[in-house]
């Protein structure tokens, strides 16, 4: 009979190859497994640190006030050291650099708004600057922001920064935001609103911008004002706009085109108190506000004081162009004002059904 069996010391390859194979394959599926969980580790570690600085930076942005009068309050206390300081600044600031608000602002601090660290400001609201025409470098813009919100937070990454690629998207359009005079009173504070890009809302300031800094200078105004940020709350989409029409004699004046700018999700940030929940409240707040000229909310959000994470949308409209008049007419104004009007509707109309599926109400202009 054959003998099958292997002679000695003979070795059968099909099997130590099979033998081998099976034991390189459980290697590589404990490496591949031990190197799924040493990815799985790095990726929670890195969403981690960017949470926190997504967080960070929208706290830093949000407390900046509150950390420049800390700050002042420190050199204060320490009046008898840090006095030398206060006289050079004051003396530099109110004036020798007292005008510069005033005639456009400076570029001298454009490394605090292009920080990249603000790129995380603009990741926690997933922010988005939305173009539907093109503007032309050539010609001036006064871009009106809707709706006011609590703190206007669309402006940082949609605007003020380039997270929203704006210089990319509309080349050659140097934009500049606007604030109410006092801001520019504030020790340091006024240099911080510098660094931001933002002047004074002025009509002074505006015909500077717009008719003595050259082709492609811009401004945006924020219509609605201290008034309407009262008037912000979660679905809602409440404007004051009836009653503001300088905005619409200044473009005449200059012949700058207006825009419209609707951010979807600006009202959304914050809860407060309303009319209807806390009447009391309200009348106190609207006092207050006609005094200081900037309104005081009492608001809650995710968290204590700290914003919701909602996607926050900047649509720019086209461009609603305007003969330059010197001296226009109620009636003029009024036309334009109008046609001003219809193109934020309409702005908001085509696209609430894709970035405000979650609304209560439409878009309401109140007063």
């Amino acid at each position: 009979m054959l003998n099958d069996s292997a002679p000695a010391g003979f070795v059968d390859a099909p099997t130590v190859i099979a033998g081998s194979v099976a034991a390189a394959a459980a290697a590589t599926s404990l490496s591949a497994m031990s190197s799924d969980h040493s990815n799985s580790v790095v990726s929670t570690l890195v969403e981690a640190k960017t949470k926190a600085l997504q967080i960070a930076s929208v706290a830093i942005y949000s407390s900046l006030l509150y950390i420049n009068s800390f700050v002042l309050a420190v050199l204060l206390y320490n009046w008898r050291l840090t006095w030398p300081f206060f006289v050079v600044y004051c003396g530099w600031a109110y004036l020798f650099d007292s005008g510069t608000p005033f005639t456009g602002g400076t570029d001298r601090m454009r490394f605090f708004r292009d920080w990249s660290f603000w790129n995380y400001f603009g990741q926690y609201f997933d922010a988005e600057l939305v173009k539907t025409a093109e503007l032309d470098p050539t010609k001036n813009y006064l871009f009106g922001y809707h709706p006011h919100g609590i703190y206007c937070y669309g402006l940082l990454p949609n605007f003020i920064s380039n997270y929203s690629n704006f210089s990319g998207q509309f080349p050659g359009i140097k934009i500049r935001m606007t604030t109410l005079d006092v801001n520019y009173v504030i020790p340091l504070w006024r240099e911080i609103s510098m660094a931001l890009g933002v002047v004074s809302v002025g009509a002074k300031s505006l015909k500077h911008i717009l008719s003595r800094k050259g082709p492609g200078w811009s401004a945006m105004v924020v219509i609605g004002g201290a008034d309407e940020a009262l008037l912000a709350y979660p679905g809602t989409s409440d404007l004051i706009l009836n009653q503001r029409k300088g905005f619409v004699k200044i473009a005449v004046q200059t012949g700058a085109a207006l825009v419209p700018v609707f951010t979807f999700g600006e009202n959304d940030l914050y809860w407060q108190v309303t009319e209807t929940n806390a009447p009391e409240i309200r009348k106190v707040q609207k006092r207050v506000a006609k005094i200081l000229t900037f309104s005081i909310p009492l608001m809650w959000g995710s968290f204590g004081l700290f914003p919701r994470k909602t996607r926050l949308v900047s649509v720019v409209g086209a461009p609603i162009h305007i003969k330059k008049q010197d001296n226009p007419s109620r009636e003029y104004i009024a036309e334009i004002h109008q046609q001003y009007v219809d193109a934020l509707l309409k702005l908001y109309n085509d696209h609430k059904d894709r970035y405000a599926v979650d609304r209560t109400r439409d878009l309401r202009i109140v007063r």
